[in-house]
């Protein structure tokens, strides 16, 4: 693991705002992370600023995310030394106000979480637009709110990777390996081992950051003060998933792979030596039906479609829809995620989880729409060989679709 100190002054020459890695990993360079730590090591960079973050979440923040929670609590979580006390039951045997049993159990020492707050939060929400853009991956980005002194979770690894961003106070870390590499989902770690024997230990400081890949086991004790963290939960696209969704998709398609084995192969020597046959066969079939060209395919639509729909200010896009003519500035929403394809005559547009699907006469006008021209463009400037209402209608449809925007 690594510490990596910067002073005040450095950090504040860095002038660019969130959403981007490069700010949240500063002073590291993004190629230096991604080539020394990526699923690798932790990494620990400590800042001397402490509002590193403030345009992100602060205190405060957290305390208006909790008052304008709804009787439910939905997505809130309470925890404390590893064992979580159910929402529903907050507040039900003495007529408590939930909000009120909540701040009870935080008085009480349990920690706070906000689970997924970048679904309702601005500056979270485009962070993990850009972030995601940026990595190709999933984000749900938690939010750890633990009083003084306190512990939320055991020992424990996560099955995602992590970046971990102090917002308020401080919390010590303890650090014990990976004892499994890469865990998948379905893999979690055995919670009935004695708790083991840290190989790191470290203070978070508010406007730290700290990256672990999965499978690295952690725990952490607020200090003197309330401490307040994000986690920034990283969801990547895995070999094995993008496989597993092209194997099965040829299940469907061929009915040899959906046959059963012999009957009596159990105590048949002769169905037994059958049955090594056609597993042969089989396998030679994949390795043919699964062309890596495909496989790519397929691993760039899973890219575009894993991240949250980035639609601010559509409803006025559509409300507006009849007045766009071609003098209208639009742009590609910003950190969209999008793969252009051409094939059989026919140019694929995806994004947003969905198709949109028009002549491939029309490619190079998508081309330049998909280009991302942070000024925008009109239907006027758009090149290629569509007449003026071809123009608009390709305008039109895409911003009626969510592609575009008013510039």
């Amino acid at each position: 693991m690594t510490t990596l100190l910067t002073d005040r002054g450095e950090v504040a020459r860095d002038a660019r705002p969130f959403p981007d890695l490069a700010r949240l990993l500063a002073p590291v360079d993004p190629v230096d992370f991604v080539r020394e730590y990526w699923e690798k090591k932790p990494l620990h960079i400590h800042r001397d600023d402490p509002k590193y973050y403030s345009d992100l979440l602060t205190l405060d923040d957290m305390d208006r995310v909790l008052t304008l929670s709804d009787s439910r609590l939905a997505r809130v979580r309470v925890v404390i030394a590893g064992k979580e006390t159910p929402i529903a039951q907050l507040g039900r045997s003495a007529g408590q106000h939930a909000l009120e049993a909540l701040y009870e159990q935080f008085r009480n020492g349990s920690t706070i979480v906000v689970n997924a707050l970048e679904s309702r939060w601005e500056s979270l929400r485009r962070l993990s637009s850009t972030l995601g853009a940026e990595l190709t991956v999933r984000l749900q980005m938690n939010i750890y709110l633990t009083p003084a002194g306190n512990q939320g979770f055991a020992p424990h690894y996560d099955m995602h990777d992590v970046f971990v961003a102090q917002v308020h106070g401080r919390k010590h870390w303890r650090l014990a390996g990976q004892p499994y590499e890469l865990p998948l989902h379905g893999q979690p770690y055995d919670k009935s081992r004695p708790e083991p024997e840290p190989d790191r230990e470290f203070d978070l400081c508010a406007g730290d950051v700290l990256y672990l890949p999965r499978g690295t086991v952690h725990w952490a004790t607020a200090n003197e003060s309330t401490s307040v963290h994000i986690t920034i939960g990283v969801h990547p696209v895995l070999y094995s998933q993008v496989l597993k969704e092209a194997v099965t998709a040829l299940f469907t398609e061929d009915v040899r792979f959906r046959r059963s084995l012999p009957v009596g192969f159990g105590t048949d020597e002769q169905a037994q030596h059958e049955l090594a046959g056609t597993f042969d066969e089989l396998i030679c079939l994949l390795r043919e039906r699964l062309s890596p060209k495909d496989l790519v395919t397929r691993s760039v639509s899973r890219g575009t479609s894993i991240g949250l729909p980035n639609l601010r200010h559509h409803l006025t896009d559509l409300d507006l829809l009849d007045e766009i003519d071609l003098g209208t500035r639009v742009r590609r929403r910003p950190d969209l995620r999008f793969a252009l394809t051409i094939e059989d005559g026919v140019a694929g547009l995806d994004f947003h989880g969905k198709t949109i699907r028009l002549p491939a006469d029309v490619a190079e006008e998508l081309r330049y729409v998909a280009s991302g021209a942070p000024d925008g463009f009109t239907g006027i400037s758009i090149p290629g060989d569509l007449d003026d209402d071809g123009r608009l209608v390709l305008i039109t449809t895409l911003v009626r679709e969510g592609f575009l925007t008013r510039a």
